[in-house]
């Protein structure tokens, strides 16, 4: 059994192995949570490869396509409140699309679904999202009053 290259992808805002997972939005300067996912260009790819624990692979390695990464807020928020393509749940360190049925209904929010920086106005995909967005705001006019 082979393990993933300690090298990763790299971006610099993109963690790789051993790098910290807490990094800024480079859009709007809020913390987001970086985690690998296995959606490439929107589908969702099946691993034959892998072992039962999904970062883990067989020998033969990963896919030709390069790891996908997705930026997500840090926290659990209610699943029900959220749009589907906002929610993912955690598992085996991957994110995954959709909350997961033993969360009891909390699950990881995109970051891309209410960053202040994409949407100029309150997003209308849902209201969690919008709360979301008008929460940060508030918090980015903050912080630039205490600077």
């Amino acid at each position: 059994m082979s393990v993933p290259s300690p090298h990763g992808p790299g971006d610099e805002l993109v963690p790789a192995w051993g790098r910290q997972l807490t990094v800024p939005c480079p859009h709007c300067t809020l913390a987001t949570h970086r985690h690998r996912t296995m959606d490439y260009d929107g589908v969702n790819v099946y691993r034959p490869q892998a072992d039962p624990d999904p970062a883990r692979v067989h020998e033969g390695g990963e896919p030709e396509l390069e790891v996908a990464w997705i930026a997500l807020i840090p926290g659990d928020y209610p699943a029900r409140l959220f749009a589907d393509n906002e929610v993912y749940h955690l598992a085996g360190g991957i994110a995954w699309p959709g909350p997961h049925h033993r969360d009891y209904g909390s699950a990881k929010v995109v970051h891309d679904a209410c960053c202040p920086a994409v949407h100029r106005s309150e997003p209308t995909t849902s209201r969690g999202a919008s709360e979301l967005w008008r929460a940060m705001r508030l918090r980015l006019a903050r912080t630039a009053k205490s600077n």
